[in-house]
């Protein structure tokens, strides 16, 4: 009896290491990452040096996109989140699903996906006008010395 066990475990385990995993794609997976994370400073007019808004804009920096997620140098923050305050409202940081996403796209030759799988796209003001909002903290100190 232990014998039928063991051989029909053995089975769906070899039947799930074969399964092919879904693949990501741009338009599903990636493009709502970049809109929430990276499209605020990726955009034309910005200082940074591309925009990720299309697919097109993107593609072609898919390899050091993925470098730099994996490093945590993209996006950029520079606040120690072990001391002090611990979580910002504004926090653009990626979380290991959404770096996980991104590298699964890479990896799997950086697809585009369906048109109708895009999301609407995001609309910015103008480089003159205040975009961060209302504060909704103050912090002061005494002067100091770096």
């Amino acid at each position: 009896m232990k014998r039928h066990v063991i051989q029909a475990i053995g089975f769906v385990f070899a039947g799930a290491l074969i399964s092919p995993l879904p693949a990501q794609t741009f338009t599903k997976d990636v493009a709502p990452i970049f809109q929430k994370h990276c499209q605020s400073c990726h955009h034309e007019g910005t200082v940074a040096p591309m925009s990720l808004i299309t697919y097109k804009d993107s593609r072609p920096w898919a390899r050091a996109i993925k470098e730099r997620v994996l490093m945590r140098d993209m996006p950029p923050w520079h606040l120690d989140k072990s001391v002090g305050i611990r979580r910002y409202k504004n926090d653009i940081l990626l979380n290991d699903g959404e770096i996980d996403i991104i590298v699964k796209w890479v990896g799997g030759g950086a697809h585009e996906g369906p048109p109708a799988d895009m999301t609407k796209p995001q609309t910015f003001a103008s480089q003159a006008e205040w975009v961060i909002g209302k504060r909704d903290r103050r912090v002061t100190t005494n002067d100091f010395t770096m």
